[in-house]
Order: structure tokens, then C-alpha cells, then sequence
């Protein structure tokens, strides 16, 4: 009879009958039942293979030769360095080697702390991380010096120009007892602008230096209107110690910056000595300049001296000022113009000269050269002066007996003095030369002088004639010497003087 357990599964009487199973599993069971003994050991391969792979990781696999180069702050290799390197929270070195500039250390990728020293060099003490990636860290030591850059922010110029140069002071403070020598090297965007050399500063002091910046003309600007934005560093050789500013960097100014030409002439005779012209600097940048110096030169001249026509010319503006020839003006914003009135003043010593020579001068300590226009002066006309002297009436002067008195009677007479110059005489002075002949009783000069003879206008003085008693029967003409003198038009201080010899002839008549 048949009987089923449980599981709905056939039974028979107690027999063990074994049914194939005819399931996948029941498949999958009967393929593995041959294997189940090698299980355990399949389980401990794995294991093994699994820590192995693990200990490599760690022992090994995460192991990279990391290129330690020691060097200074200019990349030259220290070969005298000294090279520790610890693990995080270790003070036991993990490596430890000297006598090298460069070297290989197998390190696992994580961080680690250094010490580095060399001779003459600070010790330097810092991290760095090593990675599969990055794994050839630089270490830079600065020489053992006490100097550093002060107040350079302040003395740097804020505005730079393409093409163009400015001046600006280095101070360098030297904390140490002994006397130090810095050299300057300039990094950032003035890399390459400036030489400085080296600057000796003694021991405890602070040394200043002026130097001059120079802007290559093609550098390259990105904003023309508003300019850029720059940095300046300056560095003490073979350290760290910086001096850093900012700054602004523009175009080449001088390219739209213009002054117009100027032509002037005159006379070298009063009220005609002036000419005027008008100066205009025009500033076709978008920026505004400033600084910008205005003035005269004088290149050719020959009968004439330049040095003394370069002094005729004046800015009306500053006409009473020392240096009336050169003028400042602050600023021109962008896109305008200034005026300024130029003249020139001839003096009554200039010499007729029509094509004399100059330029219109605009400068700023920006400008690597100045800007010029060409200047012109012509001088039409030299002074001239002179007196004509006469006499009213004309000489001889006849002199008559007066029998009644008993004595020779005097003639007045006028002594005439015209300008007929282009200048205004002053203190002219006349007198008789020969005297001890044509003493007073002969000839006296009522008036003697004129304070202001002006250009073509004629003055009299009175002069008296006569003759001395002692010539009667002996009758004969007296020629007297008049001299004059009066000051120099042309050169203050100085005399122009004549005689005229027998100007005045007295002629005793006889009965």
C-alpha cells in the first residue's frame, strides 16, 4: 500500500526508495553533491588571494618614487641641501639624507612634513603632499638675509604707459648688525622693465634707491579706454622679501597726443617788439594725462644767439614768473584740448634775422621722448638810434662890440636835439669839450640837458655867446668841441657819448 508522508512525498512500507528528481534544483543539487567536499578549501583560497591583494595595496601597491629638488628662489639646484621628511605627528624622520640638490624618496601618496636647510640659506620647514599624480615636489630656500622692501606701494607710480618711463624709489631696511647688499630683481607685469643692480644697505639702516621703469611700447593693452590692471613686484635676490603695488597700465599716450606748430614775428622798435600765438595741446585719448610740461627751444639762430632768443619768449600766463618759457599743466581729460597764449618780446637789442628756428615742446615723465612742433620767429627790423644836432642861427655866430658899453654882447642861440631814431633817449648831457679854449667867456650852456627825447621829437637848449675883452684888435674866430652823452637804449647801464669837434665857430666882429 502506498503511503505519503508529510510533504505529500509517496511512501512504501517502511522501504527507503530514492525517486530521481527530475527539478532544476534537484538538477543543481545533484551537480554540486560531487564538489561539497572541496568547498572549505576553494574558501580559503580566496581568502589568502584576498589578504595578498590587500597587503600589496597597502605595502606596496600605494608606494610612488617621489623627486624631491631643492633649490633657491632664482631655480638655481642646491647641491649642499639637506633633505628630512617625517609622517604626520612623527618626529623620527622617515627619511633622512645630505649633499644633494635633487632627491628620490619612495614615499606612500599622502602628506608628509620636510626640513630642508643648505649653507647660507634659512632652514625651511613646511608639507607638501605626495599623490600617484603629483609626486615630484619643489622645495625653495631663501638666502639667510635680513632685509626686506618697505613702502613700496607708496612710491610706485599708479599709472604706467605703453611706451613710456617714470622713476620711482626702492628702500630696502636691513635688520641685521652687519652691512648687507640687496639685489633687485622685478617680477609680475614689470618682469623685465627695470634694472636695479644691487644697493648696499648698512647694518640697521634703510637704504633708498631711484629707479627708472621703462614700458615697452608693444606691450599689449586690453582696455584702451580705462587701461589695465596691473601688479609690481619688486624681490630682494635669493629670497622671499617682496614689495608688491598695483597699477593701472594705458596705451601710449604720445600716439593721440598733438600740439599745433607756431609762426611769431616783430620789430626791434617800440610798441611794435610783440607777437602773440596761440598753443593748443590736444588730447584724442580716451584717458585723461596729466603732468604734461609745455615749453620752448631755440635751434638755429645766427645773428642772434638762441640761449638769448629762447629767453624773448614767454607763456603769458606765468609771464612774471622765473622761467616764463615752460609752463605745467596739471591735467587734460580725454577727448579735450587746452590753449595757451605764447609771446615774444623782442628786446631793442635783437638783430634783424627773418628765419630763426625752435620747436613747441610738450614733455611728461611718462613720454619715453618729448612731442615737438616746429616754431618759427622772424625778426624784420634791428633798432636803431640817433641825435641830429644843430644849431639855430647857424654857426659862425658873429659877435659885435658894443661901444656904448664898452664891451662885446652875447647872442643867445638855440642848440637844437632831435631823435631821429626808433627809440626813446634818456639823460642827455652836453657839454664843451675843449673848454680851456672856449671858456665861459666864450661859451655857456644855459641848458644843459633833456631828461626824455622820444622818437622823432626835437628839443632846444639855450646857449649863450660872447667874446672876451682881451681879443679886441685882435679879432679872430673860436672853434669850440660840444660833447654829448646820453644812456644806451639798447644795452642798460652803458653810455652811447660823442664830440663834435668845432661844432660851435664865435666870431668877434671889429669895429
Amino acid at each position: 500500500m502506498q503511503n505519503f508522508d508529510k510533504f505529500d512525498n509517496p511512501s512504501y512500507g517502511g522501504e527507503n526508495v530514492e525517486f530521481e528528481d527530475e527539478s532544476i534544483v534537484g538538477q543543481a543539487q545533484n551537480a554540486i553533491e560531487p564538489i561539497k567536499k572541496f568547498i572549505p578549501h576553494i574558501i580559503g583560497i580566496i581568502i589568502v588571494l584576498a589578504i595578498a591583494w590587500f597587503a600589496y595595496d597597502f605595502f606596496i601597491g600605494s608606494m610612488v618614487s617621489a623627486t624631491v629638488t631643492i633649490q633657491d628662489t632664482e631655480g638655481k639646484l642646491l647641491e649642499g641641501s639637506s633633505l628630512k621628511i617625517f609622517a604626520t605627528g612623527s618626529t623620527e624622520p622617515l627619511f633622512k639624507e645630505s649633499g644633494q640638490s635633487i632627491y628620490d624618496v619612495p614615499l606612500k601618496a599622502g602628506n608628509y612634513r620636510y626640513e630642508v636647510t643648505a649653507p647660507g640659506y634659512s632652514v625651511k620647514k613646511s608639507s607638501f603632499e605626495i599623490s600617484a599624480e603629483d609626486n615630484t615636489p619643489t622645495v625653495q630656500l631663501s638666502k639667510d638675509l635680513e632685509l626686506e622692501v618697505i613702502s613700496f606701494d607708496q612710491t610706485f607710480p599708479n599709472k604706467l604707459y605703453a611706451g613710456g618711463e617714470a622713476r620711482f624709489d626702492i628702500q630696502i631696511k636691513n635688520s641685521s648688525n652687519s652691512s648687507e647688499t640687496a639685489e633687485i630683481v622685478a617680477e609680475d607685469d614689470i618682469e623685465g622693465m627695470i634694472t636695479i643692480g644691487s644697493i648696499t644697505v648698512p647694518g640697521n639702516s634703510t637704504q633708498s634707491a631711484s629707479v627708472t621703469i621703462t614700458v615697452p611700447n608693444n606691450i599689449s593693452i586690453d582696455d584702451e579706454k580705462n587701461g589695465d590692471e596691473k601688479k609690481a613686484t619688486v624681490r630682494v635676490k635669493y629670497t622671499n622679501e617682496k614689495g608688491s603695488a598695483e597699477f593701472t597700465l594705458y596705451p601710449n599716450p604720445a600716439e593721440k597726443l598733438s600740439v599745433n606748430s607756431a609762426s611769431l614775428k616783430a620789430k626791434a622798435k617800440e610798441n611794435e617788439n610783440k607777437d602773440e600765438a596761440t598753443i593748443k595741446i590736444k588730447n584724442d585719448n580716451y584717458f585723461e594725462i596729466t603732468d604734461i610740461t609745455l615749453s620752448i627751444e631755440i635751434t638755429s639762430a645766427t645773428k642772434n644767439t638762441p640761449s638769448e632768443v629762447e629767453k624773448w619768449f614767454q607763456f603769458t600766463e606765468i609771464a612774471n614768473q622765473d622761467n616764463p618759457q615752460q609752463i605745467t599743466i596739471t591735467s587734460i581729460p580725454g577727448r579735450e584740448d587746452v590753449k595757451k597764449e605764447l609771446q615774444v618780446v623782442l628786446p631793442l637789442t635783437a638783430k634783424k634775422e627773418p628765419d630763426i628756428k625752435g620747436n613747441v615742446v610738450i614733455n611728461a615723465p611718462y613720454l619715453s621722448e618729448p612731442i615737438k612742433q616746429t616754431l618759427t620767429l622772424d625778426i624784420r627790423e634791428e633798432a636803431g638810434y640817433g641825435i641830429d644836432i644843430s644849431l639855430s642861427p647857424r654857426s659862425p655866430i658873429d659877435i659885435e662890440w658894443d661901444s656904448t658899453n664898452g664891451r662885446y654882447t652875447d647872442q643867445i642861440i638855440d642848440l637844437k636835439v632831435k631823435n631821429e631814431g626808433q627809440l626813446t633817449l634818456r639823460n642827455l648831457v652836453f657839454s664843451i669839450a675843449n673848454n680851456t679854449i672856449c671858456s665861459i667867456d666864450w661859451i655857456i650852456l644855459v641848458e644843459n640837458s633833456i631828461d626824455t627825447l622820444n622818437v622823432g621829437s626835437t628839443q632846444a637848449l639855450k646857449v649863450k655867446a660872447s667874446a672876451p675883452l682881451a681879443v679886441r684888435g685882435q679879432e679872430s674866430s673860436k672853434y669850440c668841441n660840444l660833447r654829448y652823452r646820453f644812456d644806451n637804449p639798447i644795452v642798460t647801464g652803458t653810455y652811447v657819448e660823442d664830440t663834435l669837434t668845432a661844432f660851435i665857430e664865435v666870431a668877434p666882429q671889429p669895429d
